[in-house]
């Protein structure tokens, strides 16, 4: 366990595309089937960017609102963080375009970091340490993926389960404050379970890159679209995931409230029944939204937002491509947490 001390979560906002896809409405399967596959992942319905829509629009709205309703002096702001695995760009780093849009600092750290499903607790793990040390009261940690894009249109392994969505956290410093506990880790030896194998440096672009074959699963998608090994996944969170988890309980005691990365319902009940962790206590939201990657956590939690006042200690897990993991036990009794926003053009 890594404690963190003298930090607090500000306040927290989520951003989703007004567009919602219904999984029942899917054309891919007949109506028992799709009927199926929402009882089995618990997703009914999705929010799905259009082809104009990067995800640093979601996260800049959702940063401006945050920052509104703060009423933060955005020039105390001296850590921005941008984690996501569907930039804008190549290169430069999104973050420096989110940079400009905000108007911050010259003086502000700015950078990415590539992450998906623990991306938002590696990401408060960063940021607190960045602004442990620098020299301004606030940072800004913004999370999202708009990886809907990747997911191929006759994929039923990932079609039926991602949405899009981003959010914002604002950190501040405060000596006061309640310690927050870390617990991460990485296995790379997964990295091809859940990969985009082709597009950038490793495997470029190319007409060939973009046609579609039939994979061994029976779906169809390019090199260029999101693979997905489900059994695989599976069982590295069962194997790896919940002992992790479960030294963080032992070691912290069960919190006020559980939330993890919103993979799919079998896996995170299956999870949930072998932590012992009651269903009172569990946080969804993947109904509504599906998996949104890196944005699920916070997302939820906006989702949620009523319940959070009442709770002392959240215990909140985030796990997946890499492979990697990360969890973190945290106070956010005294945080503001905004409702879900949609994007406005």
């Amino acid at each position: 366990m890594i404690k963190i001390d003298g930090i607090q979560i500000k306040g927290i906002a989520s951003c989703v595309p007004t567009n919602i896809e219904d999984n029942l409405n899917v054309p891919l399967f007949d109506l028992e089937k799709r009927q199926k596959i929402v009882k089995t992942t618990g997703v009914r319905q999705r929010r799905i960017a259009d082809k104009d829509t990067c995800t640093s629009d979601l996260a800049l709205q959702a940063a401006r609102k945050l920052i509104k309703n703060l009423d933060i002096d955005v020039s105390d702001i001296g850590v921005l963080i941008f984690t996501t695995q569907t930039p804008d760009y190549v290169l430069p780093a999104t973050s420096h375009m989110l940079h400009k849009e905000l108007g911050l600092s010259p003086e502000t750290i700015t950078f990415d970091i590539n992450l998906g499903c623990s991306a938002y607790v590696y990401g408060l793990y960063v940021t607190s340490s960045l602004l442990k040390t620098a020299p301004r009261k606030y940072a800004l940690l913004l999370t999202g993926d708009t990886i809907s894009k990747y997911a191929a249109p006759e994929d039923a392994s990932t079609r039926f389960l991602f949405g899009d969505a981003a959010s914002a956290t604002i950190l501040e410093s405060a000596s006061n404050e309640e310690p927050m506990m870390f617990s991460l880790g990485a296995d790379g030896k997964g990295l091809r379970n859940l990969i985009v194998p082709a597009g950038a440096s490793r495997i470029k672009h190319s007409s060939e890159t973009q046609k579609l074959v039939i994979g061994e699963d029976g779906n169809s998608r390019s090199e260029e679209h999101l693979y997905m090994d489900g059994m695989e996944i599976f069982n590295f969170t069962i194997s790896t995931v919940v002992p992790h988890i479960q030294e963080v309980i032992d070691s912290c005691g069960m919190p006020d409230l559980v939330v993890f990365h919103q993979a799919n319902k079998y896996m995170l009940e299956f999870m949930r029944k072998s932590l012992g962790i009651t269903k009172e206590i569990f946080l969804y939201s993947l109904s509504e939204y599906g998996n949104t990657s890196s944005a699920s956590i916070p997302l939820t939690l906006c989702s949620q937002n009523s319940r959070i006042a009442k709770s002392s200690t959240i215990l909140l897990s985030g796990f997946g491509v890499g492979y990697s993991w990360g969890t973190i036990v945290l106070d956010l009794k005294d945080s503001l947490i905004l409702d879900v926003i949609e994007y406005e053009v």
